[in-house]
């Protein structure tokens, strides 16, 4: 019974410092604030899937994706989105989505919860609507 209340105490903590932290996320971007999104990627060059951050500044024309395992590696903003791989990701919480970087050959698979998606969409593919005047 222990580990079943467990289960469960992890489950609503979780879900409660999500929704915190989205609400928080979303604030430092509407301030023109710099902000981290936990994410998971992929691509041709790193062919599993790395946990790590995308570091989103407002008004820049990159995003940066940074992980433990591997190097940071900037994603420049312009590209375009693409259907997710089919079947592979597994929950239906962390929605997945591929980004063609301008100029790039591969996409880069990202999966994000659900909730940061608006987010990294218009930060990859519109950084100056983020931009507030004077905001650093």
């Amino acid at each position: 019974m222990g580990e079943f209340i467990g289960e469960l105490m992890a489950l609503f903590a979780d879900g409660f410092y999500r929704t915190w932290h989205v609400a928080r996320t979303r604030r430092r971007l509407a301030a023109g604030r710099p902000v981290r999104v936990p994410c998971s990627a992929r691509s041709e060059r790193q062919p599993d899937y790395v946990n790590g951050s995308l570091r989103i500044r407002p008004g820049t024309d990159t995003v940066a994706l940074v992980t433990r395992d591997t190097d940071r590696r900037e994603l420049p903003a312009g590209g375009t989105f693409h259907e997710p791989e089919p079947d592979t990701w597994h929950s239906p919480d962390w929605a997945a989505t591929a980004y063609l970087p301008p100029g790039a050959d591969e996409p880069v698979y990202l999966q994000v919860d659900s909730r940061y998606l608006p987010m990294v969409h218009v930060a990859l593919a519109d950084p100056a609507s983020q931009s507030k005047p004077g905001a650093r």
